[in-house]
């Protein structure tokens, strides 16, 4: 069914080239509960969505009534860190990166996305409540409850999307939050303090208990914040010809330590990383650019346009030109 589904970018969905661009807007009509309101009609939905902004977050609650299932298409460099409660509905997010991030009916997951590129696939009506934090707030957050950075840093940052391995289920605790957070009756200030207020007992509650979840590294915070710096290298320079020897030296790490640490931080090899961020560029340059294949290999540091080509097929199972011939024009 899914091969079946109309395509749409952000732009199309909501007027911008990305939600965050639409939250933070500030012109839409506000409310004296604390949340500016915007109205959404499109081919694909009739929507409501709520959003509250301040300086540690931002929360949005959306209640869709969709009209036609869809997939949508996101591919954007700004970081996403957010707890999501689907409250009635189902999400799905396929990333060319990491794999899959479901999350169904009643159930909340913790993400944290570094590069958000993929495609979400909506197949129901739903609502749906989101809170997106900043990094320094959610780290002061959890140092206050016990949690170390290490600890954080560890587990977010480097290996996992999702803090937990599977979705929850929303707890009674959490439900009672939320409806508090949504149909309050405070007005002005008091109540945007006491929107943020509820916001942050639902960050907390997702980690609430949840210390044996995070390992304990056996790296130091200084291989950490090394390995951190390669992967913010290895993001940006992918396409260009690396060796293991020239990371070593620019980053002041010994080959053995740098292969290791990488594969136990990050979950894979330097290289498996390396080639995973060249074809997930390629795809996207496939999707949405008329460039010629062999120039696409060349871009994303392939050598040989044969050689992209098997490599593209023994990761997506496909060539190159077959998925471009699949694309849907918008």
């Amino acid at each position: 069914m899914q091969d079946k589904l109309k395509t749409i970018s952000l732009a199309e969905l909501y007027g911008k080239g990305s939600l965050h661009e639409l939250l933070e807007e500030q012109e839409h009509e506000g409310v004296p509960n604390g949340y500016q309101r915007i109205k959404l009609e499109n081919a694909f939905l009739q929507a409501t969505l709520m959003k509250f902004i301040c300086a540690d977050l931002i929360v949005s609650y959306q209640d869709w009534t969709l009209k036609e299932p869809f997939q949508l298409v996101v591919n954007h460099d700004q970081e996403l860190i957010k707890v999501q409660f689907e409250l009635e509905g189902h999400s799905r997010f396929e990333s060319t990166e990491q794999g899959l991030i479901e999350i169904p009916d009643s159930h909340f997951q913790f993400i944290h996305i570094p590069r958000t590129q993929g495609t979400l696939t909506y197949t129901t009506s739903r609502k749906v409540l989101d809170i997106y934090v900043q990094e320094a707030y959610l780290f002061d957050l959890l140092r206050t409850q016990g949690y170390s950075e290490k600890q954080v840093r560890n587990f977010f940052y480097l290996q996992n999307y999702t803090f937990c391995k599977q979705p929850h289920i929303i707890r009674i605790d959490q439900a009672k939050l939320i409806q508090e957070m949504l149909n309050h009756h405070y007005q002005a200030d008091f109540a945007k303090e006491y929107i943020r207020t509820k916001a942050t007992e639902l960050i907390l509650s997702v980690f609430h208990g949840a210390h044996d979840r995070l390992p304990k590294s056996k790296w130091s915070e200084q291989d950490i914040k090394i390995i951190q710096d390669v992967l913010h290298f290895l993001n940006t320079e992918y396409h260009t010809e690396l060796h293991l020897k020239e990371l070593t030296r620019k980053f002041g790490i010994n080959e053995f330590k740098l292969k290791v640490a990488f594969k136990d931080l990050v979950g894979e090899t330097v290289f498996t990383y390396i080639r995973k961020k060249r074809l997930a560029k390629a795809q996207e340059l496939l999707r949405d650019t008329d460039m010629d294949i062999k120039e696409i290999a060349f871009l994303t540091g392939f050598k040989y346009p044969h050689h992209f080509s098997k490599v593209y097929y023994n990761y997506f199972n496909e060539l190159p030109s077959a998925h471009r011939k699949s694309k849907v024009i918008h």
